[in-house]
């Protein structure tokens, strides 16, 4: 779960941690590509920490577009670029997983608990710059 990962690993101070992800595709037909970044930056502090995430899709699809979101899953969608419009292939790492099927290319979010075992809180799910981008705060 990234929660104990990002406690375990999130320093002491209030400076953001930024982790840069190439979460592996497994192809099973087409071309695809071979992973998809994501950047995630963690900064705590006092009670608790914020998770932001940049998922680096436009390496292998157009502008994404937020489908559905919870705090327990926060799903976005993209059309596949024609280089890639073929690919089926999965990836998943920790919290998040990309699927590519038919065209599309979905990155989904399924955040666990926190410490303190709720979901976190979703401050701000949008697309910037055609990238999915999502930052959810975590209490102690």
């Amino acid at each position: 779960m990234l929660f104990a990962v990002a406690l375990a690993a999130a320093p002491s101070a209030a400076l953001p941690q930024t982790d840069n992800r190439a979460v592996s595709i497994t192809r099973t037909a087409g071309t695809c590509p071979k992973s998809v970044a994501v950047t995630v930056v963690t900064k705590q502090y006092p009670g608790g920490f914020t998770l932001d995430y940049t998922a680096r899709t436009m390496v292998a699809a157009y502008s994404a577009e937020l489908l559905s979101a919870t705090p327990q899953r926060i799903v976005f969608d993209a059309e596949l670029v024609p280089a890639y419009a073929a690919c089926e292939g999965t990836g998943k790492a920790l919290d998040m997983s990309f699927t590519l099927h038919k065209g599309k290319l979905t990155f989904v979010l399924t955040p666990g608990k926190g410490p303190n075992k709720t979901y976190p809180g979703l401050n701000e799910l949008d697309v910037h710059a055609g990238v999915p981008h999502a930052n959810m705060s975590v209490t102690d």
